[in-house]
């Protein structure tokens, strides 16, 4: 893919992102994104954190969820969009660590369900070490183009 497209992919991400105000508010970035895969993460703040120094294992379930649905967003046409219909997440390891990374994946783009996976990485000192793993069902909206 070249850089231009996963540039544009980056930005449309973003703009998805953009549309949930608790993104911004917990500091989500897109480090990454093309139809390979996404990658997020988010420095720890007292909205993700529990116990003091360490991510609460609901914000591993956010930023998962929003790595793996975005994955498959990236898949679609533009105008379509993704709901998030369940997900679970699964906790491999101690979170203690000052940033969280997501990098989600499409594994099953439909007509009208996707399902996208997540793994997730707390950064401890100089070390990324896996902290969770996610799948997530959702739902593709389209965006208008079938009658």
């Amino acid at each position: 893919m070249a850089d231009g497209d996963a540039s544009e992919e980056a930005a449309r991400v973003a703009r998805s992102l953009g549309l949930m105000p608790f993104s911004a508010a917990l500091g989500v970035e897109v480090m990454a994104a093309s139809a390979e895969g996404v990658t997020l993460e988010a420095p720890l703040s007292p909205a993700f954190e529990a116990p003091k120094g360490a991510f609460a294992a609901s914000s591993l379930g956010v930023l998962g969820d929003m790595a793996a649905i975005t994955a498959i967003l990236v898949r679609l046409p533009e105008g379509d969009a993704m709901a998030t219909l369940d997900f679970t997440v699964k906790l491999l390891g101690q979170t203690r660590g000052s940033r969280l990374r997501a990098t989600g994946r499409a594994l099953q783009v439909g007509r009208t369900t996707c399902v996208g996976a997540a793994d997730i990485f707390v950064l401890d000192g100089a070390e990324w070490r896996p902290c969770g793993a996610l799948l997530a069902t959702g739902r593709r909206i389209d965006g208008g183009r079938r009658a």
